[in-house]
């Protein structure tokens, strides 16, 4: 996300702070629900749990990621005066769609982390592989928005990468402490790149 836009403007996608806290509140219902009641049972020393709470933290981290970068990118593409400009090939349907799906799989992992088996592991692949199918559209269709995708589709790439080779060597629970600092570092580049996006002073959109 190389684009500069206006400094001094406030991004519309703050007006839907509060709506996405509803949604992420719905979404991790669930997980929270199975993780504190095993939790109050097992212990939180025992293995299970301990799966549980890393599934619940990655997903917490893949809704947040999400909607960090939706917010970003439909700012930048769609809603700032020079937007169109700047990206004369650009579809809203085929943005839309294809992050309610990547969505809707975070939801879907969110609804089996109590579920043994590698059916997780296989949900959250999907998710980090997406942006790689979403750059593939973009640049199958000649949007300009192309540029703007890939640099989070290659580290995506590098994320699934680090999860495969630790959870193949260390194990499950160790390939999801690996996803959590990979997730981690990805958002702490993410509020830097909000932050050299809309830096300067604050002023109404």
């Amino acid at each position: 996300m190389s684009e500069q836009p206006n400094a001094s403007r406030v991004p519309d996608f703050h007006k839907s702070a509060f709506w996405i806290y509803g949604v992420t509140a719905m979404v991790m219902r669930e997980p929270l629900a199975i993780v504190l009641r095993h939790a109050a049972t097992a212990g939180w020393a025992d293995q299970g749990v301990q799966m549980e709470a890393a599934r619940s933290l990655i997903v917490w981290l893949l809704l947040s990621r999400q909607f960090t970068v939706a917010g970003i990118y439909f700012d930048h593409v769609y809603v700032q005066s020079d937007s169109a400009a700047r990206f004369p090939q650009r579809s809203y349907p085929v943005d839309f769609m294809l992050g309610v799906v990547a969505l809707l799989v975070s939801v879907g992992a969110s609804t089996i982390v109590g579920v043994s088996g590698p059916l997780f592991d296989v949900l959250v692949g999907l998710t980090l592989l997406w942006d790689l199918l979403w750059l593939a559209f973009a640049k199958a269709l000649g949007h300009s928005t192309a540029r703007f995708i890939a640099p989070a589709a290659i580290f995506n790439l590098g994320v699934l990468a680090v999860f495969l080779a630790v959870r193949e060597f260390f194990g499950p629970l160790a390939g999801y402490g690996a996803l959590v600092l990979c997730g981690s570092i990805q958002m702490a580049r993410l509020f830097a790149n909000y932050n050299r996006l809309y830096a300067g002073p604050a002023q109404k959109s």
